[in-house]
């Protein structure tokens, strides 16, 4: 379960992550377009690599099944 609690760890510094870069480029958006526009690249990054550790650990689960089958 160790692997599994750190997993939900990353997911939730991602997602903490994600809402404070929302929070940012939402009030700077009239201000300042340099730090809104950074600001919205960090949502997009946090986002693929939420994306990326879901796909991996889908795979690795496949692989964990296909290994218990055999």
């Amino acid at each position: 379960m160790h692997t599994l609690d750190e997993l939900l760890d990353i997911a939730e510094r991602l997602e903490h992550l994600e809402h404070s870069a929302e929070w940012i480029a939402r009030n700077t958006a009239n201000t300042d377009n340099t730090v809104c526009q950074t600001a919205t690249l960090i949502l997009t990054l946090a986002d693929d690599v939420q994306g990326r550790i879901t796909e991996l650990v889908k795979r690795l689960e496949e692989i964990a099944r296909v290994d218990l089958i055999n």
